[in-house]
């Protein structure tokens, strides 16, 4: 019986790490830097990738990928994009996955 909880329990745990989320995130635009911050506000450490975007004035879409981007808990990380200053950003968004690690 003990066996059957405890790998009951083990099944459980690592099932519920393993799958992708999309974290807290907020955006920033400022002339030719575009920011995608992805926020911890969990207990555990998390480790992320993703593409973040950013859209011109002109229309030009510019994007910059990450991967394997450790974040603590409390703690943020930024993905940048730039552009040069006769072309400014306008918005930004992302398309980040993260997973929970040990």
């Amino acid at each position: 019986m003990k066996k059957l909880l405890l790998s009951a329990a083990l099944f459980l745990t690592l099932t519920s790490s393993v799958f992708a989320f999309v974290p807290q995130m907020s955006f920033f635009v400022n002339g030719e830097t575009a920011v995608a911050r992805v926020f911890n506000n969990t207990g555990r450490p998390f480790i992320c990738e993703g593409t973040a975007f950013g859209q011109t004035y002109g229309g030009a879409v510019l994007n910059a990928w990450f991967s394997q981007i450790y974040v603590t808990p409390g703690m943020f990380a930024d993905a940048y994009v730039y552009t040069n200053g006769r072309d400014p950003f306008i918005n930004s968004w992302a398309q980040v996955d993260c997973q929970f690690t040990w």
